[in-house]
């Protein structure tokens, strides 16, 4: 399974800091309906036993906006829950990161689909470069999916109908031309202000703070919120001056009243900016994961980034930022000591001291599937929260061997798109029902565990 993105508890919804160099940073959004176009495939829920899916394109609405963005899975095996929320991440937070995938250049494979097919290209300008004539919105988009399921679940088997010939052709291209070009790089954060969090005495500037903003965000609204213009703190540009708005590139910087007493505060930046196709989606309910998915369509959209401030005349002051180590299978946290005393504190059942004019990783194991929430506490009112779900691996590298006892092989019924949308909901249940009955008790547990990608 894959990892979630990180919620920091400020008020604002971290949008993949899990993944971002440091700070929160992205767009949130919710899924919208069923597959907006696709078409039924097959896949081996365990050995010799298939079910029918749909696979194809579906969406994502940026959520306080009527903003929409097109999207495909890259985690077969898990459902879509329904009120899930997702948010921009980084591949090194997905099971994209897992060594055997990086190996494989699946990322970047990925990516080269996504610029070279549907619906970045029109299923017309997409028949020409492949050469298939007459494709359809649904050809094009079920082959697409399943394209990128061949790089991002490689130990899944995957069956298209002999109803689709032309989808069917189509995938196989893509898949041979996303092997023999696909090197496509990761694309950045629409958004993010790195590092995230930054500490200082009083009277000092802190910082630096730099804008990234790979959206081609003209201008990025930047402001300090109501605890840090209470206390008469400042933001200023590298040269001292008060700034409000800001550029991909641009340094910020707090700039605190001398004897000010122990503080923490804000920085928000908002801005308009087109997020790139390629930017994965992590999503989260009620402390479950939904399934990982994956940008198919640039679009204008609206998008924030979050920084934290710490301050204090004497004593501890203390920075904190995380991250999601796949590799690892932890939440690991970079926390620092701008002070001139020992920063003591305990942090998922650690005693950590940082000392002063230091800074040091802390490794915290999260089990895989497994909700985690960490407060980080110091002085001045310092309080920083980390949650997410740890996700890292896809089922078909964990599923046990099943032994079912008869080989049924649904044919596709063609596409249900008006039923599915998002693996959460009945529409599926009577075929999962029946294959049970079939396959009987030794493929219950792989059937529980397979995925129900884009069912209602």
């Amino acid at each position: 399974m894959l990892a979630s993105g990180l919620v920091v508890g400020s008020g604002l919804l971290a949008a993949g800091s899990a993944a971002a160099a440091d700070g929160t940073s992205g767009v949130t959004a919710k899924l919208q309906g069923g597959v907006r176009y696709g078409e039924q495939i097959e896949h081996e829920v365990s050995p010799g036993h298939w079910l029918s899916i749909p696979a194809g394109q579906f969406t994502l609405g940026v959520v306080g906006t009527e903003s929409t963005l097109d999207v495909y899975c890259i985690d077969l095996l898990n459902d879509t829950l329904k009120n899930a929320t997702y948010h921009e991440t980084d591949w090194a937070s997905t099971s994209l990161s897992q060594p055997e995938k990086v190996k494989a250049k699946a990322g970047p494979k990925i990516q080269w689909i996504l610029e070279h097919s549907f619906p970045n290209l029109d299923e017309a300008a997409l028949s020409k470069a492949s050469g298939i004539d007459g494709l359809s919105k649904d050809d094009a988009a079920a082959a697409t999916q399943v394209a990128i399921w061949h790089f991002s679940d490689p130990n899944v088997a995957t069956k298209q109908s002999d109803k689709y010939p032309k989808a069917k052709q189509l995938t196989a291209w893509l898949i041979a031309q996303a092997d023999a070009k696909g090197g496509a790089e990761e694309p950045k954060p629409s958004l993010a202000l790195n590092p995230g969090s930054v500490a200082g005495k009083s009277g000092e500037t802190l910082g630096p703070i730099t804008v990234t903003t790979g959206g081609g965000a003209a201008d990025v609204t930047v402001a300090l919120d109501k605890k840090g213009t209470d206390a008469g703190v400042t933001l200023v540009d590298k040269s001292g001056a008060a700034v409000k708005t800001a550029k991909n590139g641009d340094q910020l910087f707090a700039k605190v009243p001398a004897g000010a007493n122990a503080g923490t505060a804000s920085i928000t930046a908002d801005a308009t900016a087109t997020i790139k196709l390629g930017r994965a989606f992590v999503g989260a309910e009620d402390g479950k994961h939904s399934q990982t998915l994956i940008l198919a369509g640039s679009n204008k959209v609206k998008v924030n980034a979050l920084a934290t401030l710490a301050w204090a005349p004497t004593g501890p002051i203390p920075s904190a930022t995380a991250k999601v180590d796949c590799t690892q299978g932890a939440l690991v946290l970079t926390v620092g000591n701008k002070g001139d005393q020992d920063w003591k504190f305990t942090v998922g059942g650690k005693n950590v001291t940082v000392k002063p004019g230091t800074t040091q990783d802390v490794t915290l194991p999260v089990a895989e599937d497994t909700a985690y929430n960490f407060t980080v506490t110091g002085p001045g009112g310092f309080s920083q929260t980390f949650s997410g779900v740890l996700n890292c691996k896809t089922d078909s590298n964990t599923l046990p061997p099943a032994t079912p006892t008869a080989t049924p092989s649904p044919s596709p019924s063609g596409p249900e798109l008006a039923t599915t949308g998002g693996g959460m909901g009945t529409g599926i249940t009577a075929g999962i029902a029946g294959a049970l009955v079939v396959a009987g008790a030794a493929a219950v547990y792989a059937l529980r565990r397979r995925g129900r990608h884009s069912r209602a």
